[in-house]
């Protein structure tokens, strides 16, 4: 294949389109982290995936499916299968944890469930949610790919992600000196730092730190197409060479970005990712002894920037990154330790297939420990998560995506693709290195933006390597499933917040005037419960409601049950204690 243009269709060069537009979009609501938005995202995925997968099947077009696609798909397809229910035997042998949650061990508690079959998620509509999102974004990836192959289209697109970055950086970096601590200098965001349009600044690093590998690696691929002479610098005779200049700016515009927000994480993914960048350049290239000697003054140059970059940082951001290597066990430390600890143990209750995607909020509660009334909706790190989620299962998927996409990382690009694509997929392959890095100490992967990102960086890489087979049948699958999800996720409403629990809490202290307020407040958290039944503060307010009914006796272990979903949050603990008197 040449570095000339490859014809591809339009269905492919609309998924790319659409793709391109949430990665550029989706970081200036939040990250797209709403409940809401992400259930948006979801529906235009969704929505795109299968109106292009459907025109492949009419006009009897195959699809490519990559090795490290069908493998990141099958996790999500895992998150499906947790949807279906099973009989409680069978329950209790795939998934303690999740079964224990369906068919709890109190009366009162299994009378409001009912009993019968029941599916491994403890809160299904989450687990679509994420299923859908995740299949979603992996198909419009792969659908991608074609049009990536073509040249142009991907040097437009990477310029375009690139651009994104550095407006994401420049914002965040003029919020901090402007706004303080306050996104958009309107909303307060309490015991978080928020950076940019971000709410953390490790979620705006993660963003930021992907496409300055990016920005590295479409560097690096317009200084080799302009050199015009040998050499290091010999790309400065030539008339693109502002180009290459401003491709290399942006870089360090990113790079001291993501240094600057103070996020360690970020600093530690940054590193990997040059790191891995440098690493498969050496590995990609012949090594003669002239070659050496040119990338031993690069990594020597690249060594120097790195420490002036150090020094020309804000104090606060060096006495940061020194905690990096000085052991630091401040609070933000010790938080993140627990919260593994925790997660680890919860693994070892569903450890076949998790307690279903999504759903680590709800699932954690139980065994968590030092957080009082803290909600906590995420393990600090990605593998954790999705062990607790969807368990062994799902992890060894992942994990086999990520050794793929590895794999074909080592064994570079394939052809005569030109000096650009090559440069430009080892980019993306770093910055997928830095965010999987980055995962180890946060949850980046599930925000939004940043897995969209992601998403589209592996294509990047996978559309530098050789097509892979290419199958009608695989087309149909996607398009069926795309519409069959499609159907699900845009019939359910949008995730809101449970409506009865204030009436509850106003309702109870009055009871004599209001039962019939009362009565469909009570029926209503019923319901809810049976489609989250793991949701603590609703069971103590549907104990309130039983109570205040006059079946006290159900009301008091109703709310103990709810209390023991959550033992430390002193709220419930404390609204249960009040019902006793």
């Amino acid at each position: 294949m040449s570095d000339s243009v490859t014809p591809t269709c339009a269905g492919s060069r609309v998924a790319l389109g659409v793709l391109l537009t949430l990665v550029v979009l989706s970081p200036w609501p939040f990250g797209g982290a709403h409940p809401v938005t992400s259930w948006l995202i979801a529906l235009v995925c969704l929505l795109t995936a299968t109106g292009v997968a459907i025109s492949r099947v009419v006009r009897r077009e195959g699809l490519e499916v990559p090795l490290p696609a069908a493998l990141a798909a099958s996790v999500f397809l895992v998150g499906l299968l947790q949807l279906i229910p099973i009989p409680p035997g069978l329950h209790a042998l795939l998934a303690p944890g999740s079964a224990a949650i369906w068919h709890p061990p109190v009366p009162e508690a299994a009378s409001v469930l009912g009993g019968g079959a029941r599916p491994i998620s403890i809160w299904p509509e989450a687990t679509l949610r994420a299923s859908a999102f995740g299949l979603g974004v992996a198909a419009l990836a792969t659908l991608a790919l074609p049009a990536l192959r073509d040249r142009r289209r991907m040097l437009q697109a990477t310029t375009v992600v690139v651009a994104s970055g550095v407006a994401v950086a420049l914002y965040g970096l003029a919020a901090r000196l402007l706004l303080g601590d306050k996104l958009y200098g309107v909303l307060d965001v309490p015991t978080i730092a928020p950076f940019g349009p971000f709410v953390s600044k490790n979620h705006f690093s993660g963003y930021v730190e992907m496409t300055a590998l990016l920005a590295l690696g479409l560097a690096a691929g317009l200084a080799e197409e302009a050199r015009r002479t040998p050499g290091f610098l010999g790309w400065t005779e030539s008339r693109r060479a502002p180009r290459v200049v401003l491709a290399f700016g942006a870089a360090v515009v990113l790079m001291l970005s993501v240094l600057v927000s103070l996020s360690r994480g970020g600093a530690f993914g940054l590193t990997v990712g040059v790191a891995t960048f440098f690493l498969l350049r050496l590995l990609q290239r012949r090594r003669t002894t002239t070659q050496w000697s040119a990338r031993l003054f690069v990594a020597a140059s690249a060594l120097v920037v790195v420490f002036a970059t150090f020094l020309v940082l804000p104090p606060e951001a060096r006495e940061r990154l020194r905690s990096i290597t000085a052991g630091s066990r401040d609070s933000s430390t010790a938080f993140r330790a627990q919260v593994w600890r925790d997660s680890l143990r919860l693994s070892t209750r569903s450890p076949l297939v998790g307690h279903g995607l999504g759903t680590f909020v709800d699932a954690l509660p139980p065994l968590k420990t030092g957080a009082g009334d803290m909600r906590i909706e995420h393990a600090e790190n990605d593998y954790l998560e999705l062990l607790a989620e969807a368990g062994v299962t799902g992890l060894l998927l992942a994990l086999g995506a990520a050794l793929a996409l590895g794999a074909r990382a080592r064994a570079g690009a394939e052809g005569d693709i030109g000096r650009l694509r090559r440069s430009v997929a080892l980019g993306a392959a770093s910055g997928l290195a830095a965010l999987a890095a980055h995962s180890l100490v946060d949850f980046n992967l599930r925000i939004p933006s940043n897995g969209l990102l992601f998403a589209l960086l592996a294509a990047t890489h996978l559309a530098a390597r050789r097509s892979s087979a290419v199958s009608r049948l695989s087309a149909g699958v996607l398009a069926g499933l795309g519409a069959v999800l499609l159907a699900y996720v845009s019939s359910s409403p949008a995730p809101t917040r449970l409506q009865a629990l204030p009436s509850v809490r106003r309702l109870h202290v009055r009871a004599e005037t209001a039962t019939l307020r009362l009565r469909e407040a009570t029926g209503e958290i019923e319901r809810h419960l049976r489609r989250r039944p793991a949701d603590a503060e609703a069971w103590v307010w549907l104990g309130w409601a039983r109570a205040t009914r006059g079946r006290t006796r159900e009301g008091f272990a109703l709310a103990a049950y709810g209390t023991s979903l959550d033992p430390e949050h002193q709220a419930l603990q404390a609204a249960a204690e009040r019902l006793k008197r």
